[in-house]
């Protein structure tokens, strides 16, 4: 596509903070974390282009880099798209079209917390509750996209985070300087933000050996959502949380396929197993409803 005729979608910054061994001001990065930086984003972007987070027509989008400025460590990015200017007035995360730095905030949400739940809300987004109780309104394409290529997306993340890896690097600041000046109190998140060392951890190559636990416990819960197609994805609502959880025990299985009504306030005894996977010190939990002890309908 020629750069001349398209229009720019957004402006990228990333500001490497951190100090020189002299106690100065951080001015200069290894050559490689660099390269990795700018391969990370373009293929970070390119997979979000491909699936259509970015809007329609968006597949020959390119990336533009200016060098660094005086000061500090600058790197500035900037998002062209091909030629459309519908699309190009719905950039910015309205209207659902998320930006870059959305898309890399996301991203990180994703490899720090897994979900505890999701939605589909009537304007067209997916609420997308984390397991560290964080919210994040997403559009759908983008969040198709987000439960697809895991491992590459942490690879990606991880070039982009590679100077966190020098121990004169604290942080990274990303600022999409659009989406920061439309964003109001209930604006797109993820317009300025900083990447941090724990980050950079969370997308480490995965260790081999997983720590993994199991414990079963009883509580009384509601069942908030109900698939009866698919016992792997009930939802269940304790007095302390929601979760997913499937479905396991076959006598009431086979009572709900024969017709048995279940109310959202209707009360049941459950018997739990919570699963937990730990690994690179992301913590992902998963419940599984053993037995139906007891059920109650609701009073009234």
């Amino acid at each position: 596509m020629d750069a001349t005729t398209a229009t720019a979608v957004e402006t990228l910054t990333l500001r490497f903070q951190g100090e020189s061994e002299d106690g100065s001001d951080l001015h200069e990065l290894q050559a490689a974390h660099v390269a990795q930086v700018l391969q990370g984003l373009v293929e970070l972007s390119s997979d979000f282009n491909a699936a259509g987070a970015f809007g329609e027509n968006q597949a020959g989008g390119t990336l533009l880099v200016r060098p660094p400025q005086d000061g500090s460590f600058l790197i500035e990015v900037i998002r062209f798209a091909a030629e459309n200017p519908e699309a190009t007035a719905m950039a910015g995360g309205a209207l659902g079209f998320p930006t870059l730095s959305q898309a890399i905030w996301w991203s990180t949400k994703s490899a720090r917390a897994d979900v505890r739940d999701f939605e589909h809300l009537e304007n067209g987004q997916v609420k997308v509750t984390w397991q560290d109780d964080t919210v994040d309104e997403i559009p759908p394409m983008a969040w198709q996209e987000l439960k697809k290529h895991k491992k590459r997306r942490k690879k990606q993340l991880r070039k982009i985070m590679a100077p966190l890896a020098d121990e004169r690097v604290s942080t990274v600041a990303v600022n999409d300087q659009e989406t920061a000046a439309a964003a109001s109190d209930d604006g797109p998140a993820g317009a300025t933000f900083e990447l941090t060392r724990p980050d950079y951890q969370a997308v480490r190559p995965e260790d081999d050996q997983p720590k993994e636990n199991s414990s079963t416990f009883e509580a009384e819960a509601q069942m908030s959502a109900v698939d009866f197609d698919n016992p792997a994805k009930w939802r269940v609502k304790t007095a302390t949380e929601t979760r997913a959880a499937t479905v396991e025990d076959p006598a009431f299985l086979q009572r709900v396929a024969a017709g048995l009504a279940i109310g959202k306030s209707d009360i049941f005894r459950l018997r739990i197993r919570r699963d937990t996977v730990e690994r690179n010190g992301r913590k992902r939990t998963t419940w599984t409803v053993l037995r139906v002890e007891s059920f109650r309908k609701a009073s009234g």
